[in-house]
């Protein structure tokens, strides 16, 4: 791993501000799904097609996918830590590409100086067979 001081200013700042938003900001990671439902009061004008809208939290966890109702007084501040969550996945994703960038060059340099040390494999002396008429 390389010290911080030998990283170029941008991969340090995307890796600070990664840092800061995972230690500061609550996140969620999620999806959120606006549903339109019935309520099941039978004089309601949901009744007669005119459905209710709702705002839901798509998870996925390891029993498949679960859907959360958000009332609507907690809807922006779930809108923001969904929101929290997506900037950390981007900063992450710059993150993993400078990191691909450093794994490529160091694989360019072990391969060019395994190179010189290799030599080239003889080729096969072994008779040719002869085809027959």
């Amino acid at each position: 791993m390389k010290p911080r001081s030998q990283r170029s200013a941008q991969e340090r700042d995307v890796r600070s501000r990664a840092v800061r938003r995972v230690a500061n900001e609550p996140l969620l990671r999620g999806s959120l799904v606006q549903m339109h439902r019935t309520c099941g009061k039978a004089g309601c004008h949901c009744q007669r097609g005119e459905k209710h809208p709702a705002l839901y939290l798509s998870l996925r966890g390891q029993k498949g996918r679960r859907m959360i109702y958000i009332p609507p007084a907690l809807e922006e501040t779930v809108r923001t830590w969904v929101q929290n969550a997506r900037d950390v996945d981007e900063l992450l994703d710059l993150i993993s590409a400078h990191a691909y960038q450093e794994f490529l060059q160091k694989k360019m340099h072990v391969l060019g100086s395994s190179r010189k040390l290799r030599r080239r494999r003889p080729t096969s002396s072994a008779p040719k067979k002869k085809s027959s008429p």
